[in-house]
């Protein structure tokens, strides 16, 4: 019996959990500016929690798209 490698590097999962920690963080932080800038201008509260539940998932997303299309392939 030989023991195969695990597909889960302890390195790699780390680094992801520590990336993802980061975007949830950035997500929280824009949902909460998003709020309260949108309420300086006297939104009403549905489309201010409508903007604010968008936006952060779809700055995350760019942020990742960008990542994913800028990352170097590993030869």
């Amino acid at each position: 019996m030989s023991n195969s490698p695990s597909p889960l590097n302890g390195r790699n999962l780390t680094r992801a959990g520590i990336a993802g920690a980061v975007l949830a963080v950035l997500g929280i932080v824009l949902f909460i500016v998003l709020w309260v800038v949108l309420g300086s201008f006297k939104l009403d509260a549905m489309p201010r929690l409508f903007a604010s539940l968008c936006i952060p998932p779809a700055v995350i997303a760019g942020i990742m798209g960008v990542y994913i299309l800028v990352r170097k392939p590993k030869a």
